[in-house]
Parts: C-alpha cells; sequence; structure tokens
C-alpha cells in the first residue's frame, strides 16, 4: 500500500510494479506528480524564465540591442506555466495502471491501526485495506510560523501565490531559502515592491555564508528589500486592504499580499500514525537508514521523512524504500540503505546557487583539516562577455586533496555543479580536476581554477 502519488510513491509504484503479479494500491488525494510538479519546480522555474527573459530585455541596450521595458502580463505567464505542469502530467493514472498498479484517484488514504489503512474517496465512500506493508509518501504541507495575527491577516503559500487574479504591489516574502529567494526575484521583476523577511543573519541560511552575501548584493541591486536578522512580533489587517508587519527592532512594513516561505511541516496526526504507533516530529517521520519507520511493517520516503526536500531524492528513496517493503513482505532480507552523501542541489535565483557535499563549516566540524579554493565569477572572460559579474565556485577539499564539497553562484550553476558531484562520489582529487581542460570561453573555467587553488593548498 502506497499512500500519496508525488515523486516518492510513484517512483515506488514503478520500481516494485510487475504486472499485477504482486498487489500494489496506490492512493492519492490530489494530484499526481506532488508538490514540485503541481506547484513548486515546474510552474515555478516557468515564472524564472519569464522573469529572465523580462529582465534581459530591459538590460539589453548595454548589448546593442534595442529593447524597452517590457511588460508581464501576469495571466498568461502563469498560463504558460500551468500549461508545461499540465503536459507533464497528461497521462494521470494511465501509467500506473498500464504496469499493474491499482490506483485510488482522489481518495485520501489514512493509516488507521497496524497494516491497516482506510481510503476515503470524494463522496465520503471509504474502503478499508489490509496491507502487507504501507509505504507512506505523502510529502509535506508550508509551515507557518507563529506570528501573532499572520494567520488572522491572511497569507499566501508556494500553491496559493500562483492563483493570485492579478500581481500586487506589494510583496513581503517570509524566509530567504530558495522557495522565498526565488519568488522575491520573480515578483521584482514583475514590477511588484518586495521586501524579504529573514530571522537568520544572512540569506540562504543553509549554504556557504559567500552565497548569502553575493545574493543580498544582487537582490539590491534590482531594488528588492532584504531584512536579516529580523524577528516579527505581529501581523494586522490594514484598513486598506493591506497587511501591517510589526518587528521587535526595525521600522513596520506594509504589504498587499504576504507570502510565507518559511519551510515544511507535517502533520502526522491526519495521516494516522499516532494511532499506527509510528514515531514523527513536524519535521519529519522517523525512519532508519532502509527508510523502516518504527513499525516494522511501514516504510516512508520522499519528504515526509524530512531532511533533504529534494524530487530527485524522493524519487530515490521512494524506490529504495519500495524494494526494502517487497523484500520484507516476502520474507527476505531488507536492508538495503539509502545514500544522501551526493545530493546536488539548486536555487535558481539569477545568478543560481548550486551546492553539493559539505560546507566549509561542515567539513571543519566533522574534524577535517580544510583546504579551501576560490574563484570568482567575475574574473571570467565568459562573464565578461556575458556582463556578468556576481558569483563563485567555492571547493571544500581535505589535506589529502579529495574534494568534500563544492558551491557554485553562477548563471549555470545548475548545470556545473556536477562536475563536482561526480568527483565526490567517484572518489576524484582535486589535482585531477586542475589538470583537465576545461572549454574557454566558459563559466566551467571557474572549477578548474577553484581545484586548483585547492590542490596547491593540499
Amino acid at each position: 500500500m502506497i499512500v500519496g502519488g508525488g515523486a516518492a510513491g510513484s517512483e515506488a509504484a514503478f520500481s516494485v510494479s510487475d504486472g499485477g503479479k504482486t498487489r500494489i494500491l496506490l492512493a492519492e488525494s490530489m494530484h499526481f506528480g506532488g508538490t514540485c510538479t503541481n506547484h513548486g519546480c515546474v510552474p515555478t522555474k516557468a515564472l524564472v524564465r519569464a522573469a529572465k527573459l523580462l529582465h534581459e530585455t530591459r538590460e539589453a541596450a548595454a548589448f546593442g540591442v534595442q529593447g524597452g521595458e517590457g511588460e508581464i502580463v501576469w495571466r498568461r505567464a502563469i498560463g504558460r506555466a500551468f500549461q508545461v505542469r499540465d503536459h507533464m502530467l497528461r497521462f494521470g493514472a494511465t501509467p500506473f495502471r498500464e504496469s499493474g498498479v491499482e490506483v485510488r484517484f482522489p481518495a485520501r488514504a489514512v493509516v488507521t491501526g497496524e497494516h491497516r489503512v482506510r481510503i476515503e474517496g470524494p463522496d465520503g465512500a471509504g474502503e478499508e485495506v489490509e496491507a502487507g506493508t504501507v509505504l507512506i509518501a505523502a510529502g509535506l504541507e508550508a509551515a507557518v510560523p507563529p506570528v501573532p495575527g499572520l494567520r488572522e491577516s491572511g497569507y499566501l503559500d508556494n500553491e496559493s501565490v500562483l492563483e493570485l487574479p492579478e500581481l500586487p504591489n506589494r510583496l513581503a516574502v517570509i524566509g530567504s531559502g530558495p522557495i522565498g529567494s526565488e519568488f522575491a526575484q520573480v515578483f521584482s521583476r514583475f514590477g511588484v515592491q518586495v521586501t524579504v523577511i529573514e530571522v537568520a543573519d544572512r540569506m540562504l541560511p543553509p549554504e556557504e555564508p559567500e552565497a548569502g552575501a553575493a545574493l543580498l548584493e544582487a537582490f539590491e541591486a534590482e531594488g528588492i528589500e532584504v531584512r536579516t536578522g529580523v524577528k516579527m512580533t505581529g501581523v494586522e489587517a490594514a484598513p486598506n486592504g493591506a497587511r501591517r508587519i510589526y518587528f521587535e527592532s526595525a521600522a513596520s512594513i506594509e504589504a498587499d499580499q504576504i507570502l510565507v516561505a518559511a519551510g515544511r511541516s507535517l502533520d502526522g496526526a491526519s495521516l494516522g500514525l499516532d494511532a499506527a504507533g509510528i514515531e514523527w516530529t513536524p519535521r519529519g517521520v522517523k525512519t532508519d537508514a532502509t527508510l523502516r519507520t518504527t513499525a516494522d511493517w511501514a516504510w516512508a520516503a520522499g519528504d515526509v521523512v524530512g531532511g533533504a526536500l529534494f524530487t530527485h531524492v524522493a524519487s530515490e528513496m521512494g524506490q529504495v524504500a519500495a524494494r526494502n517493503a517487497l523484500r520484507s513482505r516476502r520474507g527476505e532480507s531488507a536492508d538495503e540503505e539509502i545514500d544522501l552523501r551526493v545530493v546536488p542541489r539548486v536555487t535558481f535565483t539569477d545568478p543560481e546557487v548550486a551546492s553539493v557535499g559539505l560546507t566549509e563549516k561542515q567539513a571543519r566540524e566533522a574534524g577535517h583539516d580544510v583546504r579551501i579554493g576560490f574563484a570568482r565569477v567575475a574574473d571570467a572572460e565568459k562573464a565578461e562577455i556575458d556582463g556578468q559579474r556576481i558569483g563563485h565556485v567555492k571547493v571544500v577539499a581535505d589535506a589529502a586533496g579529495m574534494l568534500l564539497g563544492c558551491q557554485v553562484m553562477a548563471e549555470t550553476a545548475g548545470d556545473m555543479i556536477h562536475e563536482a558531484a561526480v568527483m565526490i562520489a567517484g572518489g576524484v582529487p582535486v589535482r585531477v580536476a586542475a589538470r583537465m581542460m576545461h572549454a574557454y570561453p566558459t563559466l566551467s573555467e571557474l572549477m578548474r581554477s577553484a581545484f586548483s587553488e585547492a590542490a596547491g593548498a593540499s
């Protein structure tokens, strides 16, 4: 029994389907593809593309191209984003059924006890299912910070923001992680006055501090106000229909809409986890390395586990969890472990921020004798050609010259980072990459420069 048809649940079903020989039942309550395909990665990256085109139109005169201010037509932009999404989801439940997987859709699944799941359709009719093993892949929901008046005043999340009938004049974005930063830049380029609110002392808190500082520079250059290290004390509705946000040690601001992008959380009670004896916290379901939960008949995969909230991670988890669940059901060894040592991640701002492996701080805390290599985008001739100046490549190696982590901040960082990912996964020393030719003129030359500096220090 698979609860959820997002990236983890879908990959789980396909990875163990055998044409119907083994009964596999999947229940999805909202939409196939999960948050990323429906309200995250896919539609938002379509908007990122539209915002970049608009920005480049406005900057075209510097390249000798007669451009102009450009204008965004919001409903057309969001319409195209949904068109791309719908194309990816056009087959619906058909691929599952063709693979021999039984599907209940739309249907809400709740774990009611050991090996038991209740599936309820939209009409309220339900069925009780006895399952040998259960795989929970139900995802997470947007976390709402406990700010007095925020819920009462109204706010947007990553789903509802895409349903806006028109662009607001002023938008406050709570959180400067990937979701918040991407939306902030998109809406700013669309002509909205944007203020980013971050409780941490810098943007992109999980990343290297250099990335947060550089993104702040980029945002301020585009007219985005960023408030870091601030604590909100309250929100109240203003007479003009806007919202006023108050801070502990800063002046209040007014916004027409508030976008909450402060992380994700789990409501385990709604899934019946307590009744089933499955341990969980708002951060996710507790599992071991094989993705088995605290109930030996249940596994979990994807965002619902917490940690690395990425579609590629969820897909890998779904496959591992499904194989282990099926092996356990057959009385076989179910000891395959998920390997999360090499997980590339990308924030699709402009410039992009991509990372893999350990940060410098994490490497030092782990006891490594660290060697750093650093290269600035402004020093690359390709960047000069393209009119870029903000960004860098930072590599973290140990004393033996083995790569521990890498961060790239550049226009094509999301593509560039995979060179470092392969090096970490394959155990390639930085000296090897430092000697390898990189095509000219490309931003990837910066990778070689950073590897060379790290190799010289090791």
